[in-house]
């Protein structure tokens, strides 16, 4: 994974510019592209799977249910929140 920005154009619907716009007064941020940074940071953070036990990132191993490399924790997802089902 490299350090260095990597420019990515993205063409927005004129509904789709107008929430960035929004967005970008709202938050007080510089400039569209810090709209959509936080905006792939919030959607990164809810995509990941955090294991209970130990806090390490887990990966998916199927919709409801993630392995940790770290500690080895099977973990499930149960209305709505990860637990360990499994320690290793």
């Amino acid at each position: 994974m490299s350090s260095q920005p990597q420019k990515v154009v993205v063409n927005l619907t004129d509904e789709e510019q107008a929430a960035v716009q929004a967005l970008q007064q709202e938050l007080k941020l510089d400039d569209p592209a810090e709209v959509m940074h936080l905006l792939l940071r919030q959607a990164s953070q809810r995509a990941m799977v955090v294991c209970p036990n130990c806090g390490h990132s887990a990966s998916r191993t199927s919709a409801d249910d993630a392995t940790c490399a770290s500690c080895m924790s099977v973990i499930h997802l149960s209305d709505g929140i990860w637990e360990a089902i499994q320690l290793q």
